[in-house]
Parts: C-alpha cells; sequence; structure tokens
C-alpha cells in the first residue's frame, strides 16, 4: 500500500511524512498485540465436527454451482435460439417472382377517352355510346379542358361518349380545323 500524501510505500519509513509517519507508529504498536492474538488462536482446538460441516459446505457448494450451470447453460441456449430465430427470419428468400401474368389491357379507344371534368364517371353497368361530331373549342375551354389555340371560335372534330341518359361523359379529340367554324 501507499501513502495517499507523499506516494511512498508504507513498510519503507520516510520521516518528512506526518501521515506515513503516524502510521507507522500504529503499526509498531498493533504488532503485539497481533502476535498474541495469533499464539492464542493456535491453541485452541478445532471443533469435533469440522470434516463433516466441511463436507457439507462443500455438497452445498457443488449443489450451487451445479445450479448455476444449469442456468447459464439454460441461458446460453435460449439466447442461442433466439439468435437463430432472428436470423432466419431476417435472412429468408425472396419469393419468386411469379411468371407474366396476363392483365387485360382496356382497348386503345378506351385509353384515349378523355373523362370531362365535373361530370359522374360511367358506371360499368351503364350503356354507352360513340358519337364523332364537332366540338368548339370554347364549349371544351367551358368544360374545363386546358386547349391552347389562337382562335377559340374554331371546332375540333371529336368521339364523345354519350351515357344512356344522354350526357356526355368523356372525349377524344380527332382532328382540329381552323377553317371550319360550324358549331353542331
Amino acid at each position: 500500500m501507499t501513502c495517499s500524501q507523499c506516494g511512498h510505500s508504507w513498510n519503507e519509513p520516510v520521516a518528512a511524512c506526518p501521515l506515513c509517519t503516524e502510521l507507522l507508529e500504529r503499526r509498531a504498536a498493533l504488532a503485539p498485540n497481533f502476535r498474541d492474538l495469533s499464539g492464542r488462536i493456535r491453541t485452541i482446538p478445532p471443533p469435533a465436527d469440522l470434516n463433516a460441516a466441511l463436507a457439507e459446505f462443500d455438497a452445498v457448494r457443488q449443489v450451487r454451482r451445479a445450479r448455476t450451470s444449469r442456468r447459464w447453460i439454460a441461458t446460453v441456449g435460449g439466447a442461442l435460439a433466439a439468435s437463430l430465430l432472428a436470423g432466419s427470419l431476417l435472412v429468408r428468400q425472396q419469393p419468386q417472382p411469379r411468371s407474366a401474368i396476363v392483365t387485360p389491357q382496356p382497348s386503345a379507344e378506351a385509353v384515349s377517352f378523355l373523362p370531362i371534368p365535373y361530370t359522374q364517371p360511367i358506371q360499368p353497368y351503364e350503356r354507352v355510346m360513340v358519337v364523332q361530331t364537332f366540338v368548339p373549342v370554347r364549349a371544351l375551354i367551358a368544360a374545363g379542358f386546358e386547349v391552347r389555340v389562337s382562335d377559340p371560335g374554331a371546332s375540333v372534330q371529336a368521339d364523345v361518349m354519350v351515357s344512356q341518359d344522354g350526357r356526355p361523359r368523356a372525349i377524344r379529340p380527332v382532328s382540329f380545323n381552323m377553317s371550319d367554324r360550324r358549331l353542331p
């Protein structure tokens, strides 16, 4: 051990450190008492059942060691099982892509029709009719379509999808004619 003030070993006398000097004096005063106590303890006979007590203590210690060993093995086994489970969940094979699934594509006519804004969509059970007509550009602009032309009085030849109640629901422009200013 070393002194907390001067850092020298307590076995080496240092006169300059008051703490070391005090500890050495106490040690010198206690040394004869410890020798006397040691001599008295040697004269006391050991208990008669000391060997039995030591054997019992050793048996209890072995049982505790076995329990601790079993617990340790169970803990390590549980941790190993948990890590294997987590690993199998994290590193699993990705499902094979299915062969190309053929989905019915809508016809070219149905794709090219533009729904007229602010009208109800055509229901699956409704009958529709396609009518080819000339539609004024100003009517398209009023319906909400963005049409970029220099003459809003021109007309567009278009296919118009009309629902069974007679209302136009979608439009497909066919051609644009600036010279034809006819209204339908």
